[in-house]
């Protein structure tokens, strides 16, 4: 069997379908060949769900400008997808309050990446401990101060795959979706590329577009080595009678203590849930759900919010981030006959660039990158210098 198309995207997570979504209202054929059962079901489902401006270290590097154009663009991104999907992805846009326990990490917190957040586009205020507490009750008296974020959001990322699926349903005709179906071998030719799946079906597409997640590495050899999974861990909470947003804000601390470092995340969702996470475990591939993890994050919540670890545990799970080795992602041509597209490499920042990606990607294939969008591209081109932003973390090649 062959198949043909303009546009073939190898994974059917967040970026993927914001991809094809986008190539779709633009007239493009587009195949989505994703190996899962369903679109969304692996690390963009198992997402926390902020939408990211200043939390990640990585957010105020030479990546604060594609995160301030995908910020810029997610309210009207989510209302376009809502319109043709009929399913509203609400935002919680209370900010992010990020919080020191001991006066040693509010030193850290002043010293050091204060500074980084005044260079950067979006706002940041500074609160003592009352006031931290004033926003968000439930928060440990050992709180001794802390920042909001105001301009982060966060969202439910299963609603967001939800709309999303839909949307890609609705667009029938130029949008096809293939799930249960595995990329096995991709070849870039003169004038097209041409991707081989597991049940024999032969793809001619004009340009495919790697969006695969950790998985991205098989289908880019030049960039194996700078991609790697890493895993993360988090479980759902219900507090008793909760049936809103059961607090006002995403909450973040980091936590060193002793031989104890822990990064307790709290997302609130809109039905009454809490999101608990989260765990970090570079070049880990498997997607287990273990005991020491969430007793891991539990440590890290008791001292955040003792209540909060209190609150019954409705479903764990566990998710592959898309690691680069500088945390970036890798958006641009990759082959020699720029056939092919990588659009990759997100680590956990996937759900907070889906709009943006999308928009870089289409530039890059209508060949029409202005200077704003030039400059964006700059900063994740695949021909970059990749430089740890971990020292230690780059990862040795793998094999395919």
């Amino acid at each position: 069997m062959r198949e043909t198309c303009d546009v073939a995207i190898i994974g059917g997570g967040v970026i993927g379908c914001a991809i094809a979504h986008r190539l779709g209202s633009q007239g493009r054929t587009v195949l989505v060949v994703e190996a899962g059962p369903r679109l969304g079901q692996g690390a963009s489902e198992a997402a926390m769900g902020g939408i990211l401006t200043q939390t990640e270290p990585s957010c105020l590097g030479p990546l604060n400008a594609v995160i301030k154009r995908s910020r810029d663009l997610y309210p009207d991104w989510l209302d376009e997808i809502g319109a043709i999907s009929g399913v509203a992805v609400p935002l919680l846009e209370g900010g992010d309050l990020q919080v020191a326990l001991d006066d040693t990490e509010m030193d850290r917190l002043e010293n050091e990446v204060l500074p980084e957040w005044r260079r950067s586009p979006f706002a940041v205020e500074q609160l003592t401990g009352a006031e931290v507490r004033e926003l968000e009750p439930l928060l440990s008296d050992a709180v001794v101060g802390g920042f909001l974020l105001p301009d982060e959001l966060a969202l439910d990322p299963h609603e967001l795959m939800g709309a999303l699926r839909t949307a890609l349903a609705g667009k029938a005709g130029p949008i096809r979706v293939r799930t249960g179906a595995r990329a096995e071998h991709l070849a870039e030719l003169p004038g097209s590329a041409d991707i081989r799946l597991d049940d024999g079906t032969h793809v001619s597409a004009g340009t495919a577009v790697v969006a695969a997640g950790s998985g991205s590495g098989r289908f880019l050899p030049d960039h194996r080595r700078h991609l790697y999974p890493i895993k993360g861990e988090a479980f759902d909470t219900r507090p008793p009678g909760s049936t809103g947003y059961p607090l006002r804000h995403h909450i973040f601390a980091e936590i060193r203590d002793g031989d104890f470092e822990g990064y307790p995340y709290l997302v609130p969702r809109r039905d009454g849930r809490v999101a608990m996470g989260v765990t970090y475990e570079p070049h880990v591939g498997d997607v287990t759900v273990t005991a020491r993890a969430r007793e891991e994050i539990l440590r890290g919540v008791r001292a955040l919010m003792p209540q909060a670890a209190t609150w019954p545990i409705e479903r764990s799970w566990a998710g592959l981030r898309p690691g680069s080795t500088d945390h970036i992602p890798i958006i641009g041509y990759t082959g020699e006959h720029g056939r092919v597209l990588a659009a990759t490499g997100h680590s956990g920042l996937g759900v907070t660039l889906a709009p943006v990606t999308a928009e870089l990607v289409a530039a890059v294939l209508a060949g029409e990158a202005g200077d704003g969008t030039r400059e964006l591209l700059d900063v994740c081109r695949p021909d970059r210098e990749f430089v740890p932003v971990i020292p230690g973390e780059t990862p040795a090649p793998t094999t395919p």
